[in-house]
């Protein structure tokens, strides 16, 4: 089984619904200077069970790390919709950003191409930039925004 993602520590995460979203997204990034190796994309069943929020997929270790995090961080219920988001045959893109300014022009970028429910996680602080657009994805209550 891949590896869990734990906490996507200063990265923006951005879902694309389509190829061609998708395509911008990246083109978008290239754009305003990012590095390709500062930029991840996921895709499907296989990256979806790497977010896999309660940790169920990944053992008791990541179930009790799981429940640690969402207990103390207030965006964790967000990686069940990313997760629920890969599962629906959408893409993330996760593009790892060190400074506001680089963020900001990442996020723009994303928006542009018609990326949604776009998140920047930081050390110690979550950052919400665009809600999930469109009907929300099937995730439990307890994960709901």
């Amino acid at each position: 089984m891949a590896r869990l993602i734990g906490y996507p520590n200063r990265q923006v995460l951005a879902v694309l619904d389509d190829d061609e979203a998708l395509g911008r997204a990246l083109a978008g990034v290239e754009a305003v200077g990012v590095p390709a190796g500062d930029v991840e994309t996921f895709s499907g069943a296989e990256d979806a069970a790497r977010f896999d929020a309660t940790g169920a997929r990944h053992g008791l270790i990541a179930r009790i790390r799981r429940m640690i995090q969402f207990s103390l961080m207030d965006q964790l219920p967000a990686m069940a919709w990313y997760e629920a988001a890969l599962l629906e045959g959408r893409y993330l893109v996760a593009v790892r950003t060190s400074d506001r300014r680089s963020t900001l022009r990442v996020v723009a970028a994303l928006i542009s191409a018609g990326g949604h429910f776009i998140n920047r996680f930081g050390r110690v602080d979550t950052e919400e930039f665009a809600r999930w657009r469109g009907p929300e994805p099937r995730v439990p209550s307890l994960m709901k925004h």
